[in-house]
């Protein structure tokens, strides 16, 4: 049986409005959207590990629980100020930033990708270049 493309038009629903609008806004905001839920993931981790509920984490940000549990999806981008309260209420760094020296000295060549082979996922991949090509632009800029 092979396959049907015009048995697959006529039972195929068509994409509403909201539909399409919702996945451009992912396609869009990507790049933060995975970074919230890395972030999402860490909270939940630390919750569960520190005896926190999210109604406490709440109370103990200032704000109210459904805002939370939208954090908690992934979905939000939180501003620095929220990452910051966050961070101190969990004593646990969730975002860091390093400068180029502070990169260059931390992060060695082999170190790197034992940590790719591990995780299987790609580290650096800004406009296509490899982390290679990242460690020589922080050499140059060093």
């Amino acid at each position: 049986m092979g396959f049907n493309l015009d048995k697959l038009t006529k039972i195929a629903k068509p994409r509403s409005e909201e539909e399409l609008e919702q996945a451009r806004i992912r396609k869009e905001n990507k790049e933060w959207i995975r970074i919230s839920q890395d972030i999402a993931l860490n909270i939940h981790f630390y919750l569960k590990q520190l005896n926190i509920s999210q109604k406490e984490l709440a109370f103990r940000m200032g704000v109210t629980p459904p805002y939370i549990a939208k954090l908690l999806k992934g979905k939000e981008n939180m501003t620095i100020e929220t990452i910051c309260k966050l961070q101190t209420i969990l004593n646990k760094e969730l975002i860091s930033v390093l400068t180029p020296n502070e990169l260059k000295q931390t992060v060695s060549k082999s170190s790197m990708a034992k940590f790719i082979d591990s995780a299987s996922s790609i580290v650096y991949s800004d406009k296509g270049n490899s982390f290679n090509e990242y460690l020589a632009d922080v050499e140059q800029i060093a």
